[in-house]
């Protein structure tokens, strides 16, 4: 066994690595002293940062495509209006999902037909949030 001392994010832990495939016999070959073990690295504790989530476009039905929630969550935002014309890469929405915004942007350049969601409002994966043309 070999003891190391390994400090993360501020604290000290000593730990005591077993060398796989050593023998267990009294006696150690003799070598250079090792360089000490690199602490290891640790990025962060958070949650990766949200990316915006894709919408789920459906078959256009009509002409329309409609636009599903990809998550549930609260709408916190609606930049959407009827016959408001959009680029691609626009935010349309902002959904709420475990403490962290969602944007819910458009697929393609697009004009919204209609507006199914408000903001306060609850969705389940899946609800209907806009038509587009």
């Amino acid at each position: 066994m070999k003891k190391y001392r390994i400090t993360v994010n501020g604290k000290t832990f000593d730990v005591d690595v077993e060398e796989v495939g050593a023998q267990k016999s009294g006696h150690s070959p003799v070598s250079a002293p090792a360089a000490p073990a690199p602490a290891p690295r640790v990025v962060s504790a958070q949650a990766p940062a949200a990316s915006p989530a894709a919408p789920i476009p459906v078959a256009p039905a009509g002409g329309a495509t409609a636009m599903k929630s990809p998550l549930p969550g609260k709408i916190l935002k609606v930049m959407a209006t009827p016959g408001s014309s959009w680029k691609k890469g626009d935010t349309l929405l902002i959904i709420e999902a475990m403490k962290m915004e969602n944007e819910i942007l458009a697929p393609r350049d697009c004009t919204v037909e209609e507006v199914a969601v408000e903001s306060n409002q609850t969705v389940k994966t899946g609800d209907l949030l806009l038509k587009l043309a």
